[in-house]
């Protein structure tokens, strides 16, 4: 049985600006993380002919990684973009699952150097100081995929995935969603761009 695989180094997984458009693997801040619940109230506006508007009740903001793979979102014929649909999984520190339960304590250490957990995506810290942007080390949510309008994320990119992170990031949708994981990442050569 070969060895369990270990994660990239925590350097090779940011790197800003890589790519003008964006990619999978870009990490956005100030996303809707979750599912709106279904409406609280039911307006109807008689000024624009009984228009039904739904309310739901507020949603919570914060980082998120991209997940619509990059081949998806470029325009085939001319620059720019194929579609405004955007699918993005949501980052929560890592602390939050300890407190919470879902992780344990002393399987911190495995986590940190396998990202050995099928749900999950391990996502280094990262500080982007120009951008006053700061996330611990934290989680994305692989089984919580979030579709969402281009326009919510123009101006929150803080980072990108560098080649390696991007490269795990694969990994670990590849295993999330077939349940194969491959081992070695110098073998392992999906498409980043």
């Amino acid at each position: 049985m070969s060895p369990r695989p270990e994660r990239p180094p925590d350097a090779d997984y940011y790197e800003r600006d890589r790519v003008e458009l964006f990619s999978q693997g870009d990490l956005f801040r100030d996303v809707p993380l979750a599912y709106p619940p279904p409406a609280n109230e039911m307006l109807v506006d008689e000024e624009s002919g009984g228009n039904r508007r739904f309310l739901s009740g507020p949603l919570e903001f914060g980082p998120a990684v991209l997940i619509t793979p990059s081949c998806s979102l470029g325009a085939q014929r001319a620059g720019g973009y194929a579609h405004p649909v955007r699918t993005l999984v949501p980052v929560l520190p890592l602390s939050e699952f300890v407190e919470r339960g879902l992780v344990k304590e002393t399987a911190l250490d495995d986590l940190r150097r396998f990202d050995h957990l099928i749900n999950y995506l391990y996502l280094p810290p990262l500080d982007v100081d120009e951008l006053e942007f700061s996330m611990p080390e934290s989680v994305a949510l692989l089984y919580m995929p979030v579709t969402l309008h281009h326009a919510f994320l123009e101006g929150q990119r803080v980072s990108q995935l560098a080649h390696r992170g991007a490269q795990q990031l694969q990994r670990k949708l590849v295993w999330f969603y077939s349940g194969w994981l491959e081992d070695d990442l110098d073998v392992f050569d999906p498409p980043m761009d």
